[in-house]
């Protein structure tokens, strides 16, 4: 999906960015030019990257007490 229609920034792009160690908005914005025309992608990509951060950092919780609890 086209999250950034200006700069055709896709969510597999910012996807990409977050697994290479991106770990806010803010690196992703300046690293894939997000919201640097327009900016009507800007609160949709910010809610997107905030969701994602928030599943990955539940994810190593999870996999961090289950090797915790074995």
């Amino acid at each position: 999906m086209l999250v950034c229609v200006c700069n055709g920034v896709s969510d597999k792009q910012i996807d990409a960015a977050l697994a290479s160690g991106s770990s806010s908005f803010k690196e992703i914005k300046s690293d894939l030019d997000i919201g640097n025309c327009c900016g009507q992608c800007v609160p949709f990509a910010k809610d997107m990257v905030s969701d994602k951060i928030s599943e990955i950092q539940a994810t190593q919780t999870f996999h961090l007490a289950q090797e915790i609890h074995f």
